[in-house]
């Protein structure tokens, strides 16, 4: 293989990769729209003070994420003409699908350098040992946040070390050690990756507040109940916080609030929502997750058995003619299965019945059949045997020997997309 014999063929994969991905992402992108809206009416009607049921409604988006190579898109009529538009165009136009890919990238880049800003200013903070835990102190008057995914840090402004006092810490701590035991931080990062991902689907990234929301009201009201407070006094201590951050404001810039905390201006819904507080059976607590875990895998699982494999079986001939400079006649009808088969070393072909076809459609030049292989999905990716049919025999049923070219190392590399 010459320099530019492997160059074209690395740029054809690549441009197959592009195609074959982006294809299913933006399907997930349209299933994205009517999934965001039932949370959004589910959780502002139905579920509005189910704040466990409420929270993991947003769990329905995991599924979405896998519903890519679904056949309904394909294989139904309604699905290929709601949703399959964009295959035509992905496939006609392959520079759009490095358009989605670029913007994807530059997404990801945006949030990975606000997380990395953020984690080297917290990084750069003086540690203390407060109630036996590490927390970063900082001078600046901000709500006190957990930072990053695997190695959740605990931020605290000095001015809430000195006005507090250690019943008031403890609880302050506890609301923040509950965010890393529930895994919140663990579902930020999969929200932004969601957000990445289908990027196209504004609704994600406005939507953010609310999913943050959600989460915060589980915390609270599972702090609430870990301390064996009241809700009364637990709503006070945030009041409290808001007039200590707010008074102590007056010299800094706010703008520098942690991962864009819009708890100042939420204070109030909040508030509100932990006047509703009631005790929760733990068992409800533990039994809600559990079962949104079971139907998230039940919906995986389904979405995988009615979509299509990782790479599929062929059973399409296909002949067509060439005359060297253009094709002068195509077909994949059902007729040539019976005028055509093959195993695995050679192709049998009916001559009488192959040539009548062929008079018939006025085909020209060489003629060529093409059989057996793999696709992707339905007209993306794959490949197949060949062979060349020559004309002029007396044998009854033509017998062509072709090469199964099965172990060539594009095809494994296609197959393993």
């Amino acid at each position: 293989m010459t320099v530019q014999e492997f160059w074209n063929s690395a740029i054809s994969f690549l441009n197959l990769c592009g195609v074959y991905y982006v294809t299913q992402l933006l399907k997930c992108v349209q299933i994205s729209f009517p999934v965001f809206a039932f949370v959004f009416l589910l959780r502002k009607t139905l579920l509005k003070n189910r704040v466990f049921l409420k929270g993991v409604l947003w769990s329905f988006f995991i599924p979405v994420l896998f519903v890519g190579k679904m056949k309904f898109f394909y294989e139904n009529r309604v699905g290929a003409i709601v949703f399959s538009w964009w295959t035509e165009i992905c496939k006609t136009h392959v520079w759009i699908n490095w358009m989605y890919f670029c913007a994807m990238l530059a997404y990801a880049a945006r949030l990975f350098c606000k997380k990395r800003k953020l984690n080297k200013l917290v990084a750069g903070m003086e540690k203390r040992i407060v109630e036996d835990t590490v927390i970063y102190v900082t001078e600046i008057p901000v709500t006190p946040s957990v930072v990053g995914v695997f190695r959740p840090r605990i931020v605290m402004p000095e001015i809430i070390l000195k006005e507090y006092d250690k019943t008031e810490l403890q609880t302050i701590l506890l609301h923040e050690k509950t965010h890393i035991r529930l895994g919140h931080l663990v579902f930020y990062f999969l929200w932004d990756v969601l957000r990445v991902l289908l990027w196209l689907n504004p609704l994600l990234a406005i939507g953010t507040n609310a999913f943050r929301e959600d989460m915060e009201e589980i915390c609270d009201i599972v702090t609430i109940q870990r301390s064996e407070g009241k809700a009364y006094d637990y709503g006070q201590l945030l009041l409290k916080s808001v007039r200590v951050l707010q008074a102590e404001s007056e010299g800094f810039n706010m703008s520098a609030a942690f991962a864009g905390d819009k708890e100042y201006k939420n204070i109030r819904q909040r508030v509100i929502r932990i006047v509703r507080y009631r005790p929760y059976k733990r068992i409800v607590a533990v039994i809600t997750p559990a079962a949104a875990i079971w139907c998230i895998m039940t919906a995986i699982v389904w979405i995988h058995c009615v979509s299509y494999d990782r790479y599929n079986e062929n059973d399409v001939i296909l002949a067509y003619g060439y005359d060297g400079k253009e094709v002068t006649f195509f077909d994949a009808g059902n007729a040539l299965h019976q005028m055509i088969s093959y195993d695995e070393t050679y192709v049998y072909v009916d001559r009488e019945a192959f040539e009548n076809y062929l008079q018939e459609n006025n085909a020209a030049g060489d003629i060529f059949i093409v059989f057996g292989g793999f696709y992707k999905l339905p007209g993306i990716g794959g490949a197949g045997c060949s062979c060349y049919y020559e004309s002029g025999s007396k044998e009854r049923t033509v017998k062509i020997p072709y090469t199964n070219p099965s172990d060539d190392w594009r095809r494994k590399l296609i197959k393993m997309l």
